[in-house]
């Protein structure tokens, strides 16, 4: 679990995952906290029910590297935006992160202040060397996002701007 100035991140765990996906608000119950604007959508089901949860089955993998992190807004309650690491450092020391917010609490500093918490932990984790996102060029929020976290343009494959974020 993380802190920021107004979330709390917390890694589902595997059951958590489970609960995730069922779409009728356990999750919240059994973490105690208020039914909100959360609504697993497309491609984000098909990512954890297909990815995410065989990886968390895996001992060999680190969870934390591998599960979706929810952001908690400490006031109100209730989840507020999410994210994941995709996976361990390479052998480039590089991890890759996505996130997103809920269509109703998008331009409040949800997203860009979970990222800040995400990259802080990321940065005490001894073989990271340099988180990358990717955004699509359309999608100026996200880019907004990356660049009030310090994160720099590297990359444009089609669509796609790629983002990195080095560790010093």
């Amino acid at each position: 679990m993380l802190e920021t100035p107004r979330l709390t991140l917390i890694p589902l765990t595997l059951d958590q995952l489970y609960l995730y996906i069922a779409d009728n608000y356990r999750l919240e119950q059994a973490i105690g906290i208020k039914k909100g604007y959360r609504t697993p959508v497309e491609p984000t089901r098909s990512i954890v029910t297909h990815f995410t949860i065989p990886r968390l089955k895996d001992a060999a993998l680190d969870p934390l590297f591998h599960t979706m992190w929810l952001a908690i807004d400490r006031e109100k309650q209730q989840f507020v935006a999410e994210a994941k690491f995709k996976g361990e450092a390479d052998e480039t020391g590089s991890i890759e992160i996505g996130y997103g917010t809920y269509p109703t609490l998008r331009r409040q500093g949800y997203m860009t202040e979970m990222v800040r918490g995400l990259v802080d932990w990321a940065k005490q984790q001894p073989d990271v060397e340099r988180i990358v996102a990717d955004t699509e060029t359309q999608n100026i929020a996200s880019q907004k996002v990356l660049e009030k976290n310090h994160f720099r343009l590297f990359d444009r494959v089609e669509d796609m701007l790629w983002w990195e974020y080095i560790i010093e």
